[in-house]
């Protein structure tokens, strides 16, 4: 079997090393649509290129782990109503078997009681759902106590709950769950 020297699969993971795979979730997106799009929408964070792979997989190389950060923190992303889900490439994994068991996605929570209005109880109410990875700024902020927008990373085969049910002293309660 031939292998290739470490050297030349540095050099070919340096390419790639602030890389996202996406796929759309429920829906194909030309490649041209695609790239129209996100253009106007990445732009502003940097230099990036799209790749197609198979199956609907796309690689978005980044010039810089700051346009990449950009790209995750200021989403998520949708083109034309059709969400994207992004995830970090990962060395020696060919795309198309980076396969999306998780996915993030923002979740606006409603209805939420005072007393979970802090950091560690907005994470608990989020880690029913998945895992909390953060929360936008208002949230953080605790401006707007109406609703908070955290993003999570969710098992993509399981059900996405509309309430997270839980009982306490004062009777059961109910905190509302919206999925952008």
């Amino acid at each position: 079997m031939a292998e290739l020297p470490e050297k030349v699969l540095e050099e070919g993971a340096k390419k790639c090393e602030h890389a996202l795979v996406g796929f759309f979730v429920g829906k194909k997106i030309l490649f041209w649509s695609l790239h129209s799009a996100l253009n106007k929408k990445w732009s502003d964070a940097g230099k990036f290129s799209i790749h197609t792979a198979k199956n609907g997989i796309f690689v978005f190389k980044c010039e810089s782990i700051e346009v990449r950060n950009w790209i995750l923190d200021n989403g998520p992303w949708d083109v034309w109503g059709v969400h994207l889900a992004l995830r970090l490439w990962e060395r020696d994994l060919p795309p198309i078997s980076s396969g999306f068991s998780k996915i993030t996605v923002w979740v606006k929570l409603m209805n939420i009681p005072m007393e979970y209005w802090k950091t560690k109880g907005l994470i608990h109410l989020a880690s029913i759902l998945g895992t909390p990875l953060y929360m936008d700024l208002a949230t953080e902020a605790k401006q707007m106590i109406s609703f908070s927008r955290i993003c999570v990373e969710v098992n993509a085969d399981r059900l996405f709950p509309d309430v997270i049910k839980s009982k306490r002293r004062s009777g059961d309660m109910e905190v509302k769950v919206e999925y952008s």
